[in-house]
């Protein structure tokens, strides 16, 4: 299924909070969670366990589809956004936690809202005495409305009661889709009245706490939250998932290089699609590759004591004379230099 010709679509930016979320219920559960990944360019695994990973909406939706159709009738978003707010909103939740104001934790909340992982978009207005909180669809995804809402409404609310008290509610919900047979657990949860079949999918707060000051406010450790909220998005830029899905695979497996046809397989894509694709992203395979056994080669010549020849075959060279020369055609400098420079 394609979900847009807006490549933004295919830029690997959102951390897999909430997918990782999903692969450990489905373990807990016994599923086979790895055909979930299949074709995306990531496994269960590095979701799970990886800090650096990011994934495109397009991976993150087809994953998403995947466990929803295997895990049918059961609040699946509830169970994602209730979990504890440092699973649910990360880092940005201690930034929100640490502002000074409920107005000043919604404008750092809306400006790094994809630190959290979610594919669904946050919007917020004030209308009269209302703070109006609406949701977006960043492609139409019928399966995954309901999933996506629950999981943002519930984490949200988990979060402003972190703050406020556990007996905050909104003053009401709506949400476009039909009710669940789980509705009960809505109005338990939100504590609020609950509409289904609406026009829009928003939950409505008094817009008092706006102006309310937080009591967990703390200025150093929201300047320090902010700042890593905005690492986490990359300064450097988003980039194709098929180039993040690439360079993940080729750093797990520097000491013995993978081939173009095995990065292919396990992909499950043709070796022919892999290259178009990479001539899409305006990349060639040699160029990645080598761009990864650079990266990790200056790493451990600035932060180890490795010799240079063990560097040269931890990042796949089997003659080190080799691995000076193309050291020097990456960056124009001996190893030895940047051993020098640290």
């Amino acid at each position: 299924m394609v979900l847009s010709v807006d490549s933004r679509l295919n830029d690997a930016v959102i951390p897999p909070c909430v997918l990782a979320g999903l692969v450990e219920i489905g373990q807990r559960e016994g599923l086979e969670v790895t055909g979930w990944c299949a074709g995306t360019g990531v496994t269960p695994a590095q979701l799970v366990t990886s800090e650096s990973i990011k994934v495109s909406f397009r991976q993150a939706a087809t994953i998403l589809r995947r466990a929803v159709r295997a895990m049918p009738g059961r609040p699946l978003g509830m169970e994602i956004g209730r979990r504890d707010v440092l699973l649910t909103y990360g880092i940005l939740g201690v930034a929100m936690q640490s502002c000074a104001t409920g107005a000043e934790a919604l404008v750092v909340g809306l400006e790094l809202q994809l630190a959290a992982g979610s594919l669904i978009d946050v919007n917020a207005e004030v209308i009269g005495a209302e703070l109006v909180l609406s949701l977006h669809e960043r492609a139409p995804e019928p399966e995954l409305v309901t999933f996506l809402c629950e999981d943002v409404f519930c984490s949200t609310l988990l979060l402003v009661r972190s703050v406020f008290g556990a007996d905050t509610s909104p003053k009401y919900i709506e949400l476009v889709y039909p009710q669940p047979t789980y509705e009960r657990q809505y109005r338990y949860f939100f504590g609020c009245p609950v509409r289904f079949d609406g026009y829009a999918n928003r939950m409505v707060f008094d817009s008092s706490v706006l102006t309310d000051t937080l009591p967990t406010h703390h200025e150093p450790t929201r300047a320090v939250a902010v700042e890593a909220c905005r690492r986490l998005l990359d300064l450097d830029g988003p980039r194709p998932d098929i180039i993040v899905a690439i360079e993940a695979l080729l750093s797990q497996n520097l000491r013995q290089p993978v081939t173009m046809a095995e990065v292919a397989k396990h992909l499950h894509v043709t070796e022919r699609t892999l290259r178009r694709q990479l001539t899409d992203a305006g990349e060639s395979f040699s160029a990645v590759r080598n761009r990864v056994r650079e990266r990790r080669a200056t790493f451990l010549l600035r932060k180890s004591t490795m010799t240079v020849d063990a560097i040269s075959r931890e990042v796949g060279f089997t003659d080190a004379r080799e691995f000076r020369r193309a050291y020097i055609r990456w960056t124009g400098n001996i190893p030895t230099h940047q051993r020098r420079k640290s």
